[in-house]
């Protein structure tokens, strides 16, 4: 369970007007102020758009270690239709950053509206890429995209911690459209898109139309992609989709489908989000042979503690008293190891010949608790 944030001060009572206007560009900010919505620790932003004139609410959550280090920064989860699936992707973050699968991160509910009385005003417009005659409102992600990329995403790396490196859009049905209308339109804006469900019946398959034309003018495409679908929604639609692009083979791009058995359109939407979470933070290993394992394995001393190290199935293991199977600990890069199962760092140490002496590891989640273990034999 997490703790209740420093940051948040007089979380229920305090409300405070944001006067940073000349610091935030064009988006002139109309409050920032903590939020409850269910979710300990949440604040919200209340802007209007100088590109459409639109209000916006953005729905924050920082992690539990957010401003302890003022040089830390952090990866931003973006997602499209907050008003309702914030609190849940914040809920669903929690439970997979307590296990060990996702970094500590900052997410960002976008609501197309400043009203929360009405926040799906200007849903359809915002994230529909083109005019049909059935929905008059349609068309307005090509004004959008500029909202979200000229104002919406300085606006929060301005007033957070943020990497600028790491961001991820995560949508379902028209905000899985304008997910995927973002991957072919501005795809460097994110390194990670989450596409659940997209729209893919709209404008006679304009989004088939979209990669084709992309993929004409490019054939590198740097993205980690995630498509998930409800295995009752529409997955002969959804597949082809997914095969269209593999068979582009961009280079740099790392892609995946997900089926969500026994679901629909939405009822997926939670398993999406974790799926999504744990494809995009998965951090990439490396394979050693066992005669370079061999010098880590040994007794490992914490305290009062003994831990064994020693190599099971070609893999580095960590058995601690009365355990059978022991955690397989995965090597990131040579320098850089991590007990499967937990994102966090297992480092060796060496003395000035080279030869290893210990390991330092973290504790849980925590990074501000960690073991050091000294190599006894």
């Amino acid at each position: 369970m997490k703790h209740i944030k420093n940051h948040i001060h007089l979380f229920y009572t305090f409300t405070y007007i944001l006067v940073l206007f000349p610091l935030l560009g064009s988006s002139q900010v109309i409050s920032k102020e903590p939020e409850d919505l269910f979710v300990v620790g949440s604040e919200s932003i209340h802007f209007k758009s100088e590109i459409n004139h639109s209000e916006y609410t953005l729905y924050i959550n920082l992690p539990e270690s957010y401003g302890k280090d003022r040089t830390q920064t952090y990866p931003v989860f973006y997602v499209l239709d907050g008003y309702r699936i914030f609190g849940t992707t914040t809920h669903i973050y929690n439970g997979v950053w307590d296990d060990g699968f996702t970094p500590e991160i900052i997410i960002v509910g976008i609501t197309n509206s400043g009203s929360k009385e009405n926040p799906t005003l200007h849903r359809t417009r915002d994230l529909t890429p083109t005019t049909i005659d059935r929905i008059v409102t349609s068309g307005g992600a090509p004004t959008f995209l500029k909202v979200l990329s000229d104002e919406i995403i300085p606006l929060t790396d301005r007033l957070y911690s943020t990497d600028k490196t790491n961001r991820t859009l995560f949508g379902t049905s028209f905000a899985g459209m304008f997910t995927h209308y973002t991957l072919f339109t501005q795809p460097s804006l994110f390194a990670n898109y989450i596409i659940h469900n997209p729209t893919l019946w709209w404008d006679r398959d304009y989004l088939y139309k979209l990669e084709e034309t992309f993929f004409q003018n490019n054939k590198r495409l740097h993205s980690k992609v995630i498509f998930l679908e409800g295995e009752f929604n529409d997955l002969p639609k959804a597949s082809a989709m997914y095969e269209q692009i593999k068979e582009h083979n961009y280079n740099d791009m790392t892609i995946d489908f997900r089926l969500v058995q026994n679901m629909g359109h939405l009822g997926g939407e939670a398993e999406a989000i974790n799926q999504g979470m744990r494809f995009v933070y998965k951090r990439l290993t490396i394979s050693l042979p066992e005669e370079k394992l061999i010098e880590y394995c040994g007794t490992y001393k914490d305290g009062t503690y003994i831990r064994e190290i020693a190599i099971r199935d070609g893999q580095l293991t960590l058995v601690r008293p009365g355990e059978v199977k022991g955690a397989n600990i995965q090597v990131i890069n040579s320098s850089e190891f991590s007990i499967l199962g937990r994102y966090f760092d297992f480092i060796f140490n060496r003395d000035e010949k080279g030869n290893v002496i210990g390991f330092t590891s973290q504790l849980d989640t925590d990074p501000t608790r960690t073991r050091t273990a000294i190599k006894i034999k």
